[in-house]
């Protein structure tokens, strides 16, 4: 519950007051030697209390819910004054410079030496408050037998396992239904263009079987195209297009007429294999149905679906259609100890047979629980957890609050640092291919992620991404050419639903949906913007929840109106995948920037994003005014300007340059640079 707040403040310290090059003007204030001893000890005293909660693994005791709470809370009040405070230093440097209202009244440096002292005093003596109650319910807990009255399942949470990184996705006990669609798909007589339905419960292996049906050899050789589009519950007509069109440069400008009728035209005379996966509605079939020509040549368009009606509705007949089963034991058994890669000994057979019963032959259900139990590591460990298991109604109704009860443990069970980052994945839309580098720069900006020594940040967010691979909480989509890295990965919609609705319990998340008229009455973290309008929409609403807000997703198409940034005055992750606005003044904390096009980046904006780890743009960055000591990942089409010296130490990925627009001699002279581009 505390590890977002605690990660962040962490990080916070250190790079604002612990890195060797400071922003200029906490140097001018000498507000670090002044407060050396009381932020390395706070520093040190949150380190060592997120390393207590972890190596206790006490998460079901309610007394240590309530002391996470208030660790939270102080957490989020100390950062919030510690970085208010530099915000109110640079406004009144521009005063003192001629640049505000002079009016203001500027305070001496020794009154913001005092100030920040005190913050830290307070944090201090708050974090020891914490720290002594904690130690005396654990020993209250620890002083008595461990029952399930305690609701302690204790595991072993450092590190990551080898075994599933090298496991590719098992499927178990679908032999019967993978030949059954692949005889619908290539072996019917009819030679009309049919649409075949793949239809059951969320988490029962759609997905799965339609990828292995996709991928299978006979399928590949029997079809002249195959395309893959993922629906989901909320379609939009254009992407849809644009993701069955690979989402081609040259088409992006095009109308969604034009668009249609360049995927029919392509399709035309051809033996087509269109998969729609997650398909909720029937108009989101009718918005592309025209596209799929009927050239009476074997074309089949193969959908899952989790409403019986839409497969009715859509699927030709009875004859196309596939209702999933679920596993029989045997079958669920032998999916579970696959995914749980145990030993198949008597005794974790004992164990865990009645476990895989709960499951009633799920297969997400099954692969959740499994996850679960790979990373335990004793007897008494797999005991304690299958009987807090079994003490659950059910565990295989997605709808079911138990299903929620399972995924909140198997996330309790998560190391506190792993927790952030799990929690973070819900900034992105449901379906959204995620890519494992962007993510990690995107964590180390919002500082989920703490480098150890001869670790980077690059290091420990790829161990992370893995770890969460290991734990079947994410879903690989690409990988690189060797094979051993990951590059894309999706969440599946429950285990996104779980970080949404988990993240808005901790209000660390609001979503804006259509209506915008839920706001939360408390401030949030991040903000997700998508599938909304700014017609009738209460831009204010928004703006309300900016005194804590640090990143913004934006994932509209073609807002008519945009956020007033400088009301965000603590923001350091900016998001956006298509935005105009003015440039964002005065963002002293901006740690990672994202934009569609190039603002009027002026000198607003560049002498006081001192710490900016990510800079990516679609068009071209003047360099003129950079002075960003901590860039690490450039992307834009071009410099304008000459390259600045100031950037040179930590800039590590320079991608998305034209050709014409660098040199050797350029790249040279960036010392630690890894590479120019990046796909």
């Amino acid at each position: 519950m505390a590890c977002v707040a605690v990660n962040s403040l962490i990080r916070t310290l250190e790079i604002e007051f612990l890195q060797p090059h400071p922003r200029p003007i906490i140097q001018e204030m000498e507000l670090i030697p002044f407060n050396k001893d009381l932020i390395q000890s706070l520093h040190a005293k949150l380190g060592f209390l997120i390393q207590l909660l972890d190596e206790s693994r006490m998460d079901g005791v309610e007394a240590i819910k309530e002391l996470e709470t208030k660790l939270r809370d102080v957490a989020f009040r100390v950062e919030d004054e510690i970085e208010l405070h530099l915000v109110l230093l640079c406004k009144e440097l521009d005063l003192y410079l001629g640049q505000g209202d002079t009016d203001e009244a500027i305070n001496t440096p020794h009154s913001h030496r005092l100030k920040l002292s005190h913050v830290l005093q307070q944090a201090i003596e708050d974090i020891d408050a914490i720290k002594e109650e904690l130690e005396k319910v654990m020993i209250a807990v620890q002083g008595r037998e461990t029952t399930l009255d305690d609701e302690l399942v204790k595991m072993d949470g450092s590190g990551s396992s080898n075994h599933a990184s090298q496991t590719e996705d098992i499927m178990v006990g679908k032999n019967n239904e993978f030949e059954t669609i692949r005889m619908m798909l290539i072996q019917h007589p009819s030679k009309q263009r049919e649409v075949v339905s793949i239809q059951g419960m969320g988490g029962i292996g759609k997905t799965t079987l339609a990828r292995r049906v996709y991928e299978n050899r006979s399928i590949v050789s029997h079809f002249d195209r195959r395309l893959w589009v993922v629906v989901s519950q909320y379609h939009n007509k254009r992407q849809m297009l644009l993701d069955v069109l690979g989402s081609k440069d040259n088409v992006n400008n095009n109308s969604d007429e034009d668009l249609a009728l360049q995927l029919y035209q392509s399709l035309k005379c051809q033996r087509y294999l269109v998969v729609m996966d997650d398909i909720w509605s029937i108009e989101s079939w009718n918005d592309v149905k025209s596209c799929f020509p009927d050239d009476i040549n074997g074309s089949r368009v193969l959908l899952t679906t989790h409403i019986a009606e839409v497969a009715t509705c859509i699927g030709s007949n009875n004859n196309f259609s596939h209702q999933m089963q679920f596993l029989d034991q045997s079958e669920s058994w032998d999916l579970f100890s696959n995914k749980a890669c145990k030993s198949h000994g008597i005794e974790f057979e004992t164990i865990g047979r009645p476990i895989v019963e709960k499951c009633k032959g799920l297969p997400l259900a099954v692969v959740v629980v499994a996850g679960l139990f790979s990373k335990l590591n004793s007897l008494d460990e797999w005991k304690n957890t299958a009987n807090a298991l079994i003490s659950s109604t059910s565990i295989s109704t997605l709808d079911d609050e138990e299903c929620w009860r399972i995924l909140s443990l198997s996330y309790s069970h998560l190391p506190h640092n792993l927790k952030a980052c799990f929690l973070y994945l819900g900034v992105f839309p449901e379906d959204y291919k995620i890519n494992a580098n962007d993510l990690a720069r995107l964590w180390a900006a919002e500082g989920l992620v703490k480098a150890f020594k001869n670790e980077s940040f690059e290091a420990v967010s790829k161990r992370y991404i893995n770890e969460l691979m290991d734990r079947n909480l994410i879903l690989v989509s690409k990988r690189s050419s060797c094979g051993r890295k990951i590059k894309e990965f999706r969440v599946h919609d429950l285990l996104h639903a779980f970080c949404v609705r988990e993240g808005h319990n901790q209000s660390l998340l609001h979503v804006v949906d259509e209506s915008g008229s839920n706001f939360p009455e408390k401030g949030v973290r991040w903000i997700r913007m998508e599938r909304m309008s700014f017609e009738d929409f209460d831009i204010s609403a928004l703006h309300s929840l900016s005194k804590h807000c640090r990143s913004i997703f934006y994932f509209l198409e073609s807002p008519k109106h945009s956020i007033i940034l400088k009301f965000f005055s603590l923001l350091r992750v900016l998001y956006v995948t298509n935005f105009n606005s003015t440039s964002p003044t005065v963002h002293i904390h901006l740690r990672y920037l994202r934009i569609s096009m190039a603002y009027n980046l002026c000198d607003s904006l560049f002498p006081n994003a001192w710490n900016l780890q990510t800079f990516s743009v679609s068009g071209d960055i003047e360099f003129n005014h950079l002075k960003f000591p901590e860039l690490q990942y450039i992307h834009c089409r071009k410099f304008n300007g000459a390259f600045p010296k100031s950037v040179h130490q930590n800039l590590q990925v320079i991608s998305g340059l034209q050709d014409n627009h660098y040199n050797q001699e350029f790249l040279t002279k960036v010392p630690y640079l890894k590479k120019e581009a990046e796909v």
